[in-house]
Parts: structure tokens; C-alpha cells; sequence
């Protein structure tokens, strides 16, 4: 999910003091004694097809958790879904080259209002409305950031804050060949002037990059950053760390949250002794490890609860082949400030959900159904 703005007064002469938010232990679990049953719905797209070859990679939920919108590379379309009667709504078609352009090699969708989207891409991202039209073209590689110099500012990896006074982004890409302090980047739209945030806690993630060269062929495979906003803040998180890092612009304040965790592993502690490869099969066999440890998903707020929640999982591979691997699931729920509530192993689960979000209180998970798009919903009670 979409993932992952601000507020954000710039004059970049501030300091930012960094906390540290060592969560107190709480006596009570409230996942303790937790049990969930789960449905599977399907979405009726009347005469049309949703391509679902790309899963929900190009998708976003609105807001109020109503619509999800997908777009389809093939056809280059956004579907326009509607969650609450399982519908499709419209196909909104886009052109693919030219003034209105998606472009291709795209990366990831946001939404940004009721009337806008995001669409990122390697080479440029542009914010698009919802009758074919590109009302922006952004390049951060070729502006001119007062205040961060030296960096890469990758177009794949930018948000913008829902009200489009924000970048923010974590600097580099997945193909540099020396790791680089993890950081988090925020830029002023309108006057291009930027600020860089430590994030020392999140350098790990480097060290579980693998690249596979072949001649001129390169092949990355890297751990993930998950940056998000919610409540006026920002949210950075990676799939290599339970820790938090949220980042209150607005108060110049910025709190690591780190947890001592009792059933899910903190973190992964066992990188790879080289992060080069020319042989495939051992480069997949070292991914393989790298998902044998705990991967964290993305943050996941819960309106009607009040609650945040994330997911990690433990690959546990079958040995044999044409046997599926299963996961091993844990689930970890906090409250608004993100102080650890309780924390579990869902043993009735044996995979990570796909595309995980909350609606009405219950989590909706991605599932192909016989090539119809589908959703399992996940009731919890606790």
C-alpha cells in the first residue's frame, strides 16, 4: 500500500533535534488472544477485463477507502473500481507518448486527491488528472535543490504531499555501487529549496543489496523504503527493521521508534558476506536467505480502530521442488503514537498479504480469482 505529506515552514536555517522513542514495555498484549475469520469478494467488471498480469503495482485506495484505482500498462487505462459495491466504475483511457504521456518503465501510482494522481516512472513522473491530462512533468535529476547537493534524487522513489507543497524522498538508487547513509529528503515545490534528515537506523537495508552482473546486464535485487503521511507527519520505515522513524515537520522534531519486540524478530541480522554475483542461480539462492529473515511491510493506519498495524513475515522455503515455500506471518499493532500494543504470530496464515489496507475495520488483501480481481477480507477480534 501506499503507500506512504506535510506541513512544512522552509528555511532550512533549523536544526532538527533527533529523539529517540524506546518503546515502553506494556504489560498487556492486545493481540494476546487474537482470532480473525477471513471472506473473499470479486469484483464485477461487467463487459470489460482488468489486467491483472502486473498484480496492483500501478494501484491506489482513495482516502475515504471508496475507490481503488488501477492503471493498466497494456492498455494504458486507469480503472476506476468501486470498493463499495464491488464494481468496476470506468476505464479512463491515457495516451502513452506525446504531450499527455504516461511514459513507460512506469513505477508506482499515488493519489493525491479526488482529482489527481501521481504516476512515477525511472526517467520523469508527472502528476496526471482524470480525463487524460498531464498537468505537471517532474524531474528532480534536473533541478537545481538549494540545499541538497551530490545527491540522487531518483524519480521512482519521490512522494508528494497530498497538498502539493511537498517532495520528499530517499535519496540514491538501487544500482549505486557504494552504500550511502539512509536519509530522508524534503523539498519546497514551489522555491526548490530542500533539507536532509538522517536516518542512521535504516542504513542497514543497504547491506542486503545483491546485484548480479552479466557483461553489461545488471540485475538489482534490494530491500525496500516505505515512506508514508499521516496526521501532518511523515512515516519511514524498511522492510530490513521494525523501527520507525516519524519526522514531525511542523515542531522540527524527529523520533525514532524502536521496539523490543517478545514473539516477532526485531530485524534482519544476517547480511549477505558479498553483495556482487555473476552466477544466477547463487544470486537467487542469497535472495532466497535475505527472505528467510523478517521482512516488515508498510505501515498500515486503521481508521475505525485508531490503531497503526504492520505485518512481517519469515519465508520458510519448501526444499522440494514444485512445492510452494510458505511464511511465517506476525502482525504488530500501536496506537496513534506509535507506542507498541501487542504483537502476534498468525499461525492460520501462511503468506504475506498482497496489497494490504484497512476499510470499515477490516483488512482487504489482494487475491487473483480465477483471473478476476479480488480481495480477501480479513475481520479481526481482539
Amino acid at each position: 500500500m501506499k503507500k506512504l505529506s506535510a506541513l512544512f515552514l522552509i528555511s532550512f536555517i533549523f536544526s532538527c533535534a533527533e529523539k529517540e522513542g524506546s518503546e515502553s514495555s506494556k504489560s498487556e498484549n492486545i493481540l494476546n488472544n487474537l482470532t480473525f475469520t477471513v471472506d473473499t469478494v470479486v469484483v464485477d467488471p461487467g463487459e470489460e477485463i482488468i489486467d491483472l498480469s502486473n498484480h496492483l503495482r500501478l494501484a491506489d485506495i482513495s482516502e475515504d477507502r471508496k475507490k481503488l484505482y488501477l492503471f493498466t500498462e497494456s492498455d494504458n487505462q486507469l480503472s476506476v473500481i468501486n470498493l463499495d459495491q464491488l464494481t468496476l466504475q470506468q476505464k479512463i483511457p491515457y495516451e502513452k507518448e506525446g504531450p499527455n504521456g504516461v511514459g513507460g518503465f512506469l513505477w508506482n501510482l499515488d493519489l493525491i486527491s479526488d482529482e489527481k494522481f501521481y504516476l512515477m516512472s525511472f526517467n520523469t513522473s508527472a502528476i496526471f488528472d482524470f480525463k487524460g491530462i498531464k498537468l505537471e512533468t517532474i524531474n528532480l535529476e534536473e533541478e537545481d535543490i538549494l540545499g541538497i547537493k551530490d545527491k540522487t534524487l531518483q524519480n521512482n522513489r519521490l512522494k508528494v504531499t497530498k497538498d502539493l507543497s511537498w517532495y520528499y524522498t530517499v535519496p540514491g538508487s538501487d544500482f549505486d555501487q557504494k552504500d550511502q547513509p539512509v536519509e530522508l529528503a524534503v523539498i519546497n515545490r514551489e522555491n526548490k529549496e530542500g533539507r536532509l534528515f538522517p536516518l542512521p537506523a535504516l542504513d542497514k537495508t543497504q547491506a542486503y543489496k545483491v546485484i548480479l552482473s552479466d557483461g553489461p546486464m545488471m540485475q538489482v535485487y534490494a530491500e525496500n523504503f516505505f515512506l508514508a503521511e499521516y496526521f501532518e507527519k511523515f512515516y519511514l520505515t524498511s522492510s530490513v527493521t521494525s523501527d520507525i522513524y516519524q519526522i514531525d515537520p511542523k515542531n522540527d522534531s524527529l523520533v525514532l521508534h524502536s521496539y523490543e519486540l517478545k514473539q516477532t524478530p526485531k530485524e534482519k541480522t544476517d547480511p549477505p558476506s558479498r553483495n556482487e554475483f555473476s552466477d544466477q542461480e547463487v544470486w537467487r539462492d542469497e535472495i532466497t536467505k535475505i527472505h528467510s529473515q523478517i521482512t516488515f511491510g508498510e505501515l498500515l493506519w486503521d481508521e475505525q480502530r485508531g490503531y497503526f498495524f504492520r505485518f512481517g513475515g519469515v519465508l520458510i522455503p519448501s526444499g522440494v521442488e514444485d512445492v510452494p515455500s510458505n511464511t511465517k506471518v506476525y502482525l504488530m499493532a500501536f496506537d496513534k503514537d506509535l507506542h507498541l500494543l501487542g504483537e502476534t504470530e498468525l499461525e492460520d496464515l501462511d503468506e504475506l498479504p498482497e496489497f494490504p489496507f484497512f476499510k470499515d475495520g477490516q483488512l482487504w488483501s489482494y487475491v487473483n480469482v480465477e483471473d478476476e480481481l479480488g480481495f480477501s477480507v480479513i475481520t479481526f477480534d481482539f
